[in-house]
């Protein structure tokens, strides 16, 4: 079992995302697209009960216009190491800032999304043969700061 802290997007996002994402599946057929859930890891996590209080990256952030892929991830990159801070005071590390698509390795142009809304929280990843389970646990939403 794998354990990750993520920024987990905003309800709509996520929603607009899946859609991509299932519009990949249908291209593509690679069942990595339907795996996990869009979201920003952050790094490995420690097993704990509850999340630390962080600081809230800067928002809005902004994906680049084409995806990327490294570490055998398809993922949509955000410039300028963003997470650089979060992920000191969570004392974890990746390989890449940037929302997270699926496994294939492919790459192609996209519009960039605007991320205004992320909540910190607890990713665990099953893997048995096969079959991939996740459960996202002990969200918190991040305060940007900013008031409506």
């Amino acid at each position: 079992m794998d354990t990750y802290y993520i920024l987990r997007l905003g309800k709509e996002l996520r929603r607009n995302l899946k859609l991509f994402r299932d519009s990949l599946y249908k291209q593509h057929g690679d069942p990595g697209f339907l795996t996990l859930e869009a979201c920003i890891i952050l790094g490995p996590a420690d097993k704990q009960e509850a999340l630390p209080f962080l600081d809230c990256p800067p928002l809005p952030l902004s994906t680049l216009d084409t995806t990327s892929y490294q570490y055998g991830h398809l993922h949509l990159p955000i410039p300028s190491t963003p997470f650089t801070q979060i992920r000191e005071q969570l004392g974890t590390d990746y390989p890449y800032d940037g929302i997270y698509l699926g496994e294939i390795d492919t790459t192609f142009p996209v519009e960039p999304i605007i991320i205004k809304d992320v909540s910190l929280a607890i990713l665990t990843i099953q893997r048995e043969g096969e079959l991939i389970t996740w459960n996202v646990s002990l969200e918190k939403h991040l305060d940007s700061g900013r008031h409506h």
